[in-house]
């Protein structure tokens, strides 16, 4: 399979991934019944100054939620870019495509221990897809 369709499996991969995470983790989660309520009460009650702000636990978490939404939409971006300049510039292409390979692979193992079936599976993808147009583009 050409560089341009693996690296846009993995735009899609991601893609999927993204608006996953963004819709069910971020922006439609509801709560799971009062011992999780309990728990992101305290989460949010309990306030620390981290280097000249207040912040809680849960802004914490919530945060990261969010960086991680901003960083997938990124990573999906990117991988459909590089599918466009696979043939003009395919060393820088190779390169990169083996920097984002390995994160998804880093990504899939942190799923694997931390998350779900559905993350893990996007993560597996998008780290083969790259790995493989890595592959492909090793005459460059």
């Amino acid at each position: 399979m050409r560089p341009r369709i693996l690296l846009r499996i993995a735009a899609i991969a991601i893609a999927v991934f993204g608006l996953g995470h963004t819709i069910g983790g971020m922006l439609l989660a509801r709560s799971r019944g009062a011992g999780e309520d309990a728990l992101l009460a305290a989460l949010a009650a309990y306030r620390f100054d981290m280097m000249g702000s207040t912040r809680s636990h849960h802004d914490f978490y919530r945060g990261e939620g969010w960086y991680l939404s901003a960083a997938l939409a990124a990573m999906m971006v990117m991988c459909w870019q590089l599918s466009s300049a696979a043939v003009e510039s395919p060393a820088l292409v190779r390169r990169v495509s083996l920097v984002i390979a390995a994160f998804f692979a880093i990504s899939a193992a942190l799923c694997a221990v931390f998350f779900f079936a559905a993350p893990l599976a996007m993560s597996v993808i998008a780290a083969a897809a790259c790995g493989a147009a890595w592959w492909r583009l090793r005459s460059a």
